[in-house]
């Protein structure tokens, strides 16, 4: 499945990072920007302060465990742009992590947040606190990578660099010097008219690089 990391070019260390050593930095679960990520609530029918104690406190010690890494499945959306790529002045990679990969999960979009019934519920798998997001996040299309590991190594390196309508042309020369050994990089069109964007193919499918170098630490 191709998916598609938004970054700013600010931190150029993490495009360096995925590009040469082909892994994603995934953020601790508190470091994302919604205020409502991991919410739960627990309701067991009747108010039992002593059980609904424990069982928070074993779920907030399981939450605390994740770290997240946030995809999403469109790589010409307008609004990703401007909020995660620097305002069309960065740029977006694309992965290609398998269908089914355990740590892999699409965001369901709903305004419920996970309920717990029982004590034995706290010993779950915690994730699927991090699979739902509230409904006016849906323009994301949003998928995630949910591990308790700082680094998600990807399973095949990082094919395309999309280019934001809005980089300078020195930065797309250093971009072109520095990395198209590695990954092929590719300009995105705005479309000033109808006020979209699209990535100009090539015409040829871009082929994952070779490594030609030792990956940076």
């Amino acid at each position: 499945m191709k998916l598609y990391k938004y970054k700013s070019l600010g931190n150029l260390w993490h495009v360096l990072d995925m590009v040469v050593n082909h892994r994603l930095y995934c953020a601790h679960w508190r470091e994302l920007n919604d205020p409502l990520e991991g919410r739960y609530e627990i309701y067991l029918g009747k108010k039992d302060d002593e059980i609904e104690g424990v069982m928070d406190s074993r779920i907030g010690r399981a939450r605390d465990k994740y770290r997240i890494a946030c995809l999403s499945a469109d790589p010409e959306n307008f609004l990703l742009w401007s909020h995660y790529a620097d305002g069309h002045k960065g740029i977006v990679v694309e992965i290609d992590i398998p269908d089914g990969h355990p740590d892999l999960t699409a965001v369901v979009y709903t305004p419920f947040s996970s309920v717990f019934s029982e004590k034995t519920d706290t010993k779950e798998d915690m994730r699927h606190l991090f699979s739902g997001k509230a409904l006016p996040w849906s323009y994301e299309q949003e998928y995630r990578v949910i591990t308790e590991a700082k680094y998600f190594e990807l399973p095949r390196p990082a094919s395309r660099l999309l280019l934001g309508a809005m980089v300078s042309k020195e930065q797309v020369r250093i971009l072109e010097t520095t990395l198209s050994r590695f990954i092929d990089i590719v300009p995105m069109n705005l479309d000033e008219v109808q006020g979209t964007l699209h990535v100009v193919e090539s015409n040829s499918a871009a082929q994952p690089r070779k490594d030609t170098t030792e990956a940076i630490s």
